[in-house]
């Protein structure tokens, strides 16, 4: 696994930040931490910027991530949320930057048809095909389930640019 990359899999956000580490050898995955960065609802949000900054970049030095895929945004009902949304991405874009990682972005459209092949698949479906890929047992909350897929979309699409 040596000449694979290490991949951090992201879903933005402000609340909650969902990250996937993991290699992937041949047909194996190696997965190296799966987590969610839950920022205080009761802080300002600098202070949860600052949080999810250092807590992402400890997971990068700890695992040497060297490529991330990151979730884009795609809509929002609400726009002071999306605003606050795309700060947080900004601060994870900007700290990936930092560490010298090789970042990718994929629409939500984008990796639901990396992992189904159907672009408008439902969470239950994304989800069932995440654990089918990675063997994955027990609670997992949705924001880390969607950074699991991201990382594999994230592979599929390296794979298919060698």
């Amino acid at each position: 696994m040596k000449n694979n990359p290490i991949i951090i899999g992201i879903d933005p956000g402000y609340d909650r930040v969902g990250l996937a580490i993991g290699q992937k050898d041949g047909q194996n995955w190696q997965i190296m931490a799966h987590a969610c960065i839950q920022t205080d609802k009761k802080a300002h949000l600098f202070a949860r910027y600052a949080q999810i900054a250092e807590e992402l970049e400890k997971l990068i030095l700890k695992y040497k991530v060297t490529e991330a895929g990151i979730e884009s945004l795609f809509w929002f009902k609400n726009k002071s949320t999306a605003l606050d949304v795309s700060e947080a991405r900004g601060i994870i874009i900007a700290t990936l930057l930092r560490q010298g990682i090789k970042i990718s972005e994929y629409t939500p459209l984008q990796i639901k048809q990396s992992l189904t092949g159907y672009g408008r698949a439902d969470k239950k479906a994304v989800e069932k095909m995440v654990r089918m890929e990675l063997t994955l047992e027990g609670k997992i909350i949705d924001d880390t389930i969607d950074a699991l897929a991201t990382m594999i979309c994230h592979e599929c699409s390296r794979k298919l640019k060698l």
